[in-house]
């Protein structure tokens, strides 16, 4: 059962559209990854496939039978991706294809299917400050690159859905 605190109880997630005065015209501004390290400081960030001029985010996964490449778009919010597909639903395993070493979980994805953030580190120096994140579920509506803003409403969004499921439980 999700621990219960005063601050969390105070918390309310608010889903807003953006006005026309702060919604970020894509014509205006693109955020696009140039690196992206695993665990073990393998840049992930590699020539080869590329979407929209940008070098793809290369990651190896596997569903427990089936495993292969596949390379994400580096562009903020972009869900292109090439290589090896699965079943819609499928539970991943993502790893580094360097090493093969699994992306850590950074928190539950609010996707409701049971889905993990998987953390790609921003920095060589693997800080916690500067993340990105995927989700391990195939065909997830918000498996796609996300910022460390994003992160933190993932966050609060997953951690509120679990404590509703155990009070009507």
């Amino acid at each position: 059962m999700a621990r219960k605190d005063g601050t969390r109880s105070k918390l309310h997630v608010a889903k807003k559209h953006p006005t026309a005065a702060t919604r970020v015209r894509k014509d205006d501004v693109t955020v696009v990854l140039t690196q992206a390290f695993c665990v073990t400081g393998h840049n992930l960030i590699k020539p080869g496939v590329q979407f929209q001029g940008f070098d793809g985010i290369h990651l190896l996964v596997s569903d427990g039978k089936t495993e292969g490449l596949v390379v994400v778009s580096p562009i903020h919010g972009d869900r292109s991706k090439s290589g090896v597909t699965f079943k819609k639903g499928a539970k991943l395993e993502i790893m580094c294809p360097d090493c093969r070493t699994p992306l850590p979980r950074l928190c539950r994805c609010s996707c409701g299917k049971g889905g993990w953030l998987r953390t790609l580190y921003l920095t060589p120096d693997l800080s916690d400050a500067h993340q990105a994140a995927v989700c391990d579920i195939w065909g997830c509506p918000r498996s796609r690159v996300i910022d460390s803003n994003e992160i933190l409403s993932e966050f609060i969004e997953a951690e509120l859905s679990e404590e509703e499921d155990a009070e009507e439980e």
